[in-house]
Protein backbone atom coordinates (compact mmCIF):
# COMPACT_ATOMS: atom_id res chain seq x y z
CA UNK A 1 0.00 0.00 0.00
CA UNK A 2 2.88 2.35 0.76
CA UNK A 3 4.21 1.80 -2.75
CA UNK A 4 0.82 2.57 -4.29
CA UNK A 5 0.58 5.75 -2.20
CA UNK A 6 3.93 6.93 -3.54
CA UNK A 7 2.86 6.22 -7.14
CA UNK A 8 -0.44 8.03 -6.54
CA UNK A 9 1.49 11.05 -5.27
CA UNK A 10 3.80 11.05 -8.30
CA UNK A 11 0.81 10.80 -10.67
CA UNK A 12 -0.87 13.69 -8.84
CA UNK A 13 2.09 16.06 -9.08
CA UNK A 14 2.99 15.16 -12.67
CA UNK A 15 -0.65 15.78 -13.64
CA UNK A 16 -0.51 19.22 -12.04
CA UNK A 17 2.75 19.99 -13.85
CA UNK A 18 1.28 18.83 -17.18
CA UNK A 19 -1.81 21.01 -16.74
CA UNK A 20 0.26 24.01 -15.65
CA UNK A 21 2.55 23.77 -18.69
CA UNK A 22 -0.45 23.45 -21.02
CA UNK A 23 -2.11 26.53 -19.49
CA UNK A 24 1.07 28.62 -19.66
CA UNK A 25 1.58 27.62 -23.29
CA UNK A 26 -2.00 28.66 -24.12
CA UNK A 27 -0.98 32.13 -22.89
CA UNK A 28 2.30 31.97 -24.84
CA UNK A 29 4.44 31.87 -21.66
CA UNK A 30 7.55 30.30 -23.20
CA UNK A 31 9.67 30.63 -20.06
CA UNK A 32 7.76 27.72 -18.53
CA UNK A 33 9.36 25.41 -21.12
CA UNK A 34 12.88 26.52 -20.17
CA UNK A 35 12.11 25.93 -16.49
CA UNK A 36 10.75 22.48 -17.34
CA UNK A 37 14.08 21.46 -18.89
CA UNK A 38 15.96 21.96 -15.62
CA UNK A 39 13.11 20.48 -13.59
CA UNK A 40 13.14 17.25 -15.59
CA UNK A 41 16.95 17.20 -15.74
CA UNK A 42 17.14 16.86 -11.96
CA UNK A 43 14.10 14.58 -11.78
CA UNK A 44 15.43 12.10 -14.36
CA UNK A 45 18.86 12.14 -12.74
CA UNK A 46 17.26 11.29 -9.40
CA UNK A 47 14.94 8.61 -10.77
CA UNK A 48 17.21 6.79 -13.23
CA UNK A 49 20.72 7.67 -12.08
CA UNK A 50 21.56 9.76 -15.14
CA UNK A 51 24.06 12.62 -15.10
CA UNK A 52 22.15 14.83 -17.49
CA UNK A 53 23.25 18.39 -18.09
CA UNK A 54 21.28 21.19 -19.73
CA UNK A 55 23.34 21.81 -22.82
CA UNK A 56 21.29 23.17 -25.78
CA UNK A 57 24.10 21.92 -27.99
CA UNK A 58 23.24 23.18 -31.46
CA UNK A 59 22.36 26.73 -30.41
CA UNK A 60 20.85 28.60 -27.51
CA UNK A 61 17.37 27.16 -26.81
CA UNK A 62 18.15 24.51 -29.40
CA UNK A 63 15.49 22.29 -30.89
CA UNK A 64 17.92 19.38 -31.20
CA UNK A 65 18.38 18.36 -27.56
CA UNK A 66 18.03 20.01 -24.17
CA UNK A 67 19.72 17.47 -21.92
CA UNK A 68 22.66 15.15 -22.37
CA UNK A 69 24.55 12.53 -20.39
CA UNK A 70 27.88 11.94 -22.14
CA UNK A 71 28.78 8.97 -19.96
CA UNK A 72 25.49 7.12 -20.47
CA UNK A 73 25.44 8.51 -24.05
CA UNK A 74 21.78 9.50 -23.87
CA UNK A 75 20.29 12.78 -25.14
CA UNK A 76 16.83 14.02 -24.17
CA UNK A 77 14.58 16.69 -25.65
CA UNK A 78 11.92 18.00 -23.24
CA UNK A 79 8.90 19.42 -25.05
CA UNK A 80 5.27 20.32 -24.48
CA UNK A 81 4.53 19.84 -28.21
CA UNK A 82 3.01 16.40 -28.67
CA UNK A 83 3.22 15.89 -32.42
CA UNK A 84 5.14 13.69 -34.84
CA UNK A 85 6.36 16.86 -36.56
CA UNK A 86 8.12 17.87 -33.33
CA UNK A 87 9.82 14.48 -33.07
CA UNK A 88 10.94 14.69 -36.70
CA UNK A 89 12.23 18.23 -36.16
CA UNK A 90 14.20 17.08 -33.12
CA UNK A 91 15.62 14.08 -34.96
CA UNK A 92 16.65 16.22 -37.95
CA UNK A 93 18.37 18.79 -35.73
CA UNK A 94 20.11 16.01 -33.81
CA UNK A 95 21.46 14.44 -37.01
CA UNK A 96 22.38 17.75 -38.67
CA UNK A 97 24.26 18.77 -35.54
CA UNK A 98 26.41 15.64 -35.73
CA UNK A 99 25.22 14.48 -32.31
CA UNK A 100 24.91 10.81 -33.26
CA UNK A 101 28.66 10.48 -32.72
CA UNK A 102 28.31 11.64 -29.09
CA UNK A 103 25.08 9.87 -28.10
CA UNK A 104 23.76 6.37 -28.71
CA UNK A 105 20.16 7.14 -27.74
CA UNK A 106 17.81 10.07 -28.39
CA UNK A 107 14.69 10.39 -26.23
CA UNK A 108 11.86 12.89 -26.71
CA UNK A 109 10.04 13.53 -23.43
CA UNK A 110 6.58 15.03 -24.03
CA UNK A 111 4.96 16.90 -21.14
CA UNK A 112 1.59 15.52 -22.16
CA UNK A 113 0.32 12.40 -23.86
CA UNK A 114 2.00 11.26 -27.04
CA UNK A 115 -0.24 10.47 -30.01
CA UNK A 116 -0.54 7.09 -31.72
CA UNK A 117 2.11 7.09 -34.42
CA UNK A 118 1.47 5.25 -37.67
CA UNK A 119 5.16 4.49 -38.17
CA UNK A 120 7.53 2.65 -35.85
CA UNK A 121 10.73 4.66 -36.11
CA UNK A 122 12.71 7.48 -37.70
CA UNK A 123 16.03 6.98 -39.46
CA UNK A 124 17.50 4.55 -41.95
CA UNK A 125 17.99 0.89 -41.09
CA UNK A 126 21.61 0.36 -40.17
CA UNK A 127 22.00 4.03 -39.21
CA UNK A 128 20.95 6.06 -36.18
CA UNK A 129 17.29 5.42 -35.43
CA UNK A 130 14.76 6.57 -32.85
CA UNK A 131 11.92 4.25 -31.88
CA UNK A 132 8.62 6.12 -31.71
CA UNK A 133 7.33 3.50 -29.27
CA UNK A 134 10.23 3.22 -26.86
CA UNK A 135 12.12 6.50 -27.18
CA UNK A 136 9.24 8.97 -27.30
CA UNK A 137 7.89 9.23 -23.76
CA UNK A 138 4.58 10.77 -22.81
CA UNK A 139 3.63 11.25 -19.18
CA UNK A 140 2.03 7.80 -19.05
CA UNK A 141 5.20 6.20 -20.41
CA UNK A 142 7.25 8.02 -17.80
CA UNK A 143 4.97 6.82 -14.99
CA UNK A 144 5.25 3.21 -16.23
CA UNK A 145 9.04 3.50 -16.06
CA UNK A 146 8.87 5.00 -12.58
CA UNK A 147 6.66 2.11 -11.43
CA UNK A 148 9.68 -0.21 -11.73
CA UNK A 149 11.73 1.80 -9.22
CA UNK A 150 12.40 0.72 -5.65
CA UNK A 151 10.21 2.09 -2.87
CA UNK A 152 13.11 4.23 -1.68
CA UNK A 153 13.46 5.78 -5.14
CA UNK A 154 9.71 6.35 -5.39
CA UNK A 155 9.71 8.15 -2.05
CA UNK A 156 12.58 10.37 -3.21
CA UNK A 157 10.82 11.12 -6.52
CA UNK A 158 7.56 12.03 -4.81
CA UNK A 159 9.38 14.33 -2.38
CA UNK A 160 11.21 16.03 -5.28
CA UNK A 161 7.92 16.65 -7.10
CA UNK A 162 6.17 17.84 -3.95
CA UNK A 163 9.01 20.27 -3.12
CA UNK A 164 9.36 21.50 -6.69
CA UNK A 165 5.70 22.00 -7.57
CA UNK A 166 4.29 24.72 -5.35
CA UNK A 167 0.79 23.44 -4.89
CA UNK A 168 -1.09 21.86 -2.05
CA UNK A 169 -3.30 18.83 -2.32
CA UNK A 170 -6.97 19.82 -2.63
CA UNK A 171 -8.42 19.03 0.78
CA UNK A 172 -9.65 22.45 1.95
CA UNK A 173 -13.36 21.87 2.50
CA UNK A 174 -14.38 25.50 2.00
CA UNK A 175 -12.72 25.69 -1.42
CA UNK A 176 -14.42 22.45 -2.50
CA UNK A 177 -17.77 23.59 -1.09
CA UNK A 178 -17.44 26.92 -2.89
CA UNK A 179 -16.69 25.42 -6.29
CA UNK A 180 -19.37 22.73 -6.00
CA UNK A 181 -21.97 25.34 -5.06
CA UNK A 182 -20.83 27.71 -7.83
CA UNK A 183 -21.14 25.03 -10.53
CA UNK A 184 -24.54 23.93 -9.22
CA UNK A 185 -25.93 27.47 -9.19
CA UNK A 186 -24.65 28.53 -12.61
CA UNK A 187 -25.71 25.26 -14.25
CA UNK A 188 -29.23 25.75 -12.82
CA UNK A 189 -29.63 29.14 -14.49
CA UNK A 190 -32.39 29.70 -17.01
CA UNK A 191 -31.84 28.10 -20.40
CA UNK A 192 -30.39 30.48 -22.98
CA UNK A 193 -30.04 30.24 -26.75
CA UNK A 194 -26.55 29.73 -28.18
CA UNK A 195 -25.53 32.99 -29.84
CA UNK A 196 -24.61 32.66 -33.50
CA UNK A 197 -21.84 35.29 -33.41
CA UNK A 198 -19.73 33.46 -30.80
CA UNK A 199 -16.58 31.81 -32.13
CA UNK A 200 -16.57 28.06 -31.55
CA UNK A 201 -12.75 27.77 -31.61
CA UNK A 202 -11.11 28.92 -28.35
CA UNK A 203 -8.31 31.45 -28.85
CA UNK A 204 -6.94 32.40 -25.40
CA UNK A 205 -3.78 33.97 -26.84
CA UNK A 206 -5.76 36.20 -29.19
CA UNK A 207 -8.08 37.17 -26.38
CA UNK A 208 -5.55 37.87 -23.63
CA UNK A 209 -2.62 39.26 -25.60
CA UNK A 210 -4.49 41.02 -28.40
CA UNK A 211 -8.09 41.81 -27.54
CA UNK A 212 -7.36 42.64 -23.88
CA UNK A 213 -3.76 43.74 -24.37
CA UNK A 214 -4.10 46.66 -21.93
CA UNK A 215 -5.09 44.23 -19.18
CA UNK A 216 -3.03 41.20 -20.27
CA UNK A 217 -0.49 41.32 -17.46
CA UNK A 218 -3.21 41.64 -14.83
CA UNK A 219 -5.16 38.66 -16.21
CA UNK A 220 -2.05 36.48 -16.57
CA UNK A 221 -0.85 37.33 -13.08
CA UNK A 222 -4.27 36.60 -11.61
CA UNK A 223 -4.38 33.19 -13.28
CA UNK A 224 -0.82 32.08 -12.50
CA UNK A 225 -0.92 33.18 -8.87
CA UNK A 226 -4.33 31.63 -8.19
CA UNK A 227 -3.61 28.41 -10.08
CA UNK A 228 -1.13 27.49 -7.36
CA UNK A 229 -3.87 27.84 -4.74
CA UNK A 230 -6.93 26.49 -6.53
CA UNK A 231 -5.86 24.55 -9.64
CA UNK A 232 -5.82 21.12 -8.01
CA UNK A 233 -9.04 21.79 -6.12
CA UNK A 234 -10.91 22.67 -9.32
CA UNK A 235 -9.49 19.60 -11.07
CA UNK A 236 -10.72 17.41 -8.22
CA UNK A 237 -14.17 18.98 -8.10
CA UNK A 238 -14.78 18.77 -11.85
CA UNK A 239 -13.30 15.28 -12.00
CA UNK A 240 -15.67 14.00 -9.33
CA UNK A 241 -18.69 16.02 -10.43
CA UNK A 242 -21.77 14.01 -11.38
CA UNK A 243 -23.02 16.76 -13.67
CA UNK A 244 -23.90 15.40 -17.08
CA UNK A 245 -22.62 16.72 -20.40
CA UNK A 246 -25.89 18.52 -21.11
CA UNK A 247 -25.81 20.40 -17.82
CA UNK A 248 -22.17 21.42 -18.28
CA UNK A 249 -22.96 22.64 -21.80
CA UNK A 250 -25.82 24.67 -20.36
CA UNK A 251 -23.42 26.19 -17.81
CA UNK A 252 -20.97 27.17 -20.56
CA UNK A 253 -23.72 28.80 -22.64
CA UNK A 254 -24.96 30.73 -19.63
CA UNK A 255 -21.44 31.92 -18.77
CA UNK A 256 -20.84 32.97 -22.37
CA UNK A 257 -23.97 35.12 -22.63
CA UNK A 258 -23.95 36.48 -19.08
CA UNK A 259 -20.27 37.44 -19.08
CA UNK A 260 -20.65 39.23 -22.41
CA UNK A 261 -23.52 41.28 -21.01
CA UNK A 262 -21.47 42.19 -17.94
CA UNK A 263 -18.49 43.11 -20.11
CA UNK A 264 -20.59 45.45 -22.25
CA UNK A 265 -22.09 46.98 -19.11
CA UNK A 266 -18.55 47.68 -17.86
CA UNK A 267 -17.45 49.39 -21.07
CA UNK A 268 -15.47 46.37 -22.34
CA UNK A 269 -13.12 46.60 -19.35
CA UNK A 270 -12.35 42.94 -18.45
CA UNK A 271 -10.89 43.86 -15.06
CA UNK A 272 -14.03 45.73 -13.97
CA UNK A 273 -16.28 43.07 -15.49
CA UNK A 274 -14.43 40.30 -13.67
CA UNK A 275 -14.89 42.08 -10.34
CA UNK A 276 -18.61 42.50 -11.07
CA UNK A 277 -18.98 38.83 -11.96
CA UNK A 278 -17.23 37.69 -8.78
CA UNK A 279 -19.59 39.78 -6.65
CA UNK A 280 -22.69 38.73 -8.56
CA UNK A 281 -21.70 35.06 -8.52
CA UNK A 282 -21.28 35.05 -4.73
CA UNK A 283 -24.65 36.76 -4.44
CA UNK A 284 -26.25 34.09 -6.65
CA UNK A 285 -24.73 31.37 -4.45
CA UNK A 286 -26.54 32.59 -1.32
CA UNK A 287 -25.30 32.13 2.22
CA UNK A 288 -22.95 29.28 3.07
CA UNK A 289 -22.51 27.94 6.59
CA UNK A 290 -18.93 29.19 6.73
CA UNK A 291 -19.14 31.69 3.92
CA UNK A 292 -17.69 31.09 0.46
CA UNK A 293 -14.09 31.44 -0.69
CA UNK A 294 -14.00 34.50 -2.95
CA UNK A 295 -10.62 33.45 -4.34
CA UNK A 296 -12.03 30.14 -5.54
CA UNK A 297 -14.86 31.98 -7.32
CA UNK A 298 -12.39 34.37 -8.94
CA UNK A 299 -10.15 31.53 -10.09
CA UNK A 300 -13.07 29.62 -11.61
CA UNK A 301 -14.13 32.65 -13.64
CA UNK A 302 -10.56 33.36 -14.82
CA UNK A 303 -10.17 29.68 -15.71
CA UNK A 304 -13.33 29.93 -17.81
CA UNK A 305 -12.05 33.17 -19.34
CA UNK A 306 -8.98 31.36 -20.65
CA UNK A 307 -11.24 28.55 -21.89
CA UNK A 308 -13.11 31.32 -23.76
CA UNK A 309 -16.44 30.68 -22.02
CA UNK A 310 -16.14 34.03 -20.21
CA UNK A 311 -15.88 37.20 -22.35
CA UNK A 312 -16.18 35.12 -25.53
CA UNK A 313 -14.54 36.12 -28.78
CA UNK A 314 -16.98 36.84 -31.58
CA UNK A 315 -16.81 36.29 -35.31
CA UNK A 316 -17.10 40.03 -35.93
CA UNK A 317 -14.18 40.82 -33.62
CA UNK A 318 -12.05 38.13 -35.29
CA UNK A 319 -10.12 37.99 -31.99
Amino acid sequence: MNRKARIDGIVFYLSILKSSVEMHNSLNHQDINVASENFFRDFLNLAFGYQLKNINIVKKNADAIDLGDEEARIAIQVTSTTTLAKVKHTYTGFMNGGLASAYDELVVLMIGEKPDFRQDSLGDEGGFQISLKDQVWGMRDLIVKLDDLTLEKLEACEKYLKDGISIRRPREANEVQTLVRLIEVLSDADVEIVRTDIRKDPDPDGKINARFADHAEFLKRQFTEMYVLYGATLAEVTGQSDLGHGRMLKLEIYLTNWSDRVLQRCGNDPKAALEAMVSETIEKMGDGDAGFDEGAVRFYLIHQLIACNVFPNTVVENA
